[in-house]
């Protein structure tokens, strides 16, 4: 599936800012209402949502911009320094992953989500066993994958919905 690149600059540029202002409601929501199942950590991802938007129209750079600044914004107002490394960590992981799936591969939207999901798990349990020097989180994480499998198919079929409205708005 061709991606849908906005080319126009002041318009790219109005809708990376409005992917900004998404993202952080999103993020800021997620904080409000945290997910509770007995495992410490889970989250829908909902900001992943514009990540995925953001890689498909304004581009890979403004996408990574995007989620710097919101992960900066929001790890100031809802975090710790510890949390927020543990957050980049799989941020970096799940973006690079995305990246390759949805513009290198062409994977479909929700393949890619599901893949960013499940490798932001992954960095995050990296992350959190090397600060702690606990490599027992490993044998939990087949949990986090199954959460972020059904998380990622979420966020990849609302990302797709709202992909193909905005296509038939930016033809």
């Amino acid at each position: 599936m061709k991606n849908l690149k906005i080319k126009n600059n002041n318009i790219n540029f109005s809708i990376s800012v409005i992917f900004l202002s998404i993202a952080l409601i999103l993020g800021y929501i997620e904080a409000l209402f945290p997910v509770n199942i007995g495992i410490i950590g889970i989250k829908i991802g909902l900001p992943n949502i514009v990540t995925i938007l953001a890689i498909k129209t304004v581009g890979t750079k403004k996408a990574f911009i995007i989620n710097v600044l919101r992960l900066l914004i929001l790890g100031m107002l809802f975090s710790n320094m510890v949390r927020f490394a543990i957050s980049v960590a799989g941020f970096v992981i799940s973006f690079i992953v995305m990246v390759i799936t949805i513009e290198m591969l062409d994977f479909d939207i929700i393949i890619a989500s599901i893949l960013g999901g499940v490798f932001h798990n992954i960095g995050q349990v990296i992350c959190v066993s090397l600060i702690t020097s606990n490599l027992e989180l490993y044998k939990i994480i087949y949990i986090y994958i199954i959460v972020c499998i059904i998380s990622g198919m979420f966020v990849g079929i609302v990302s797709k919905i709202l992909y193909n409205a905005l296509k038939k708005v930016y033809k």
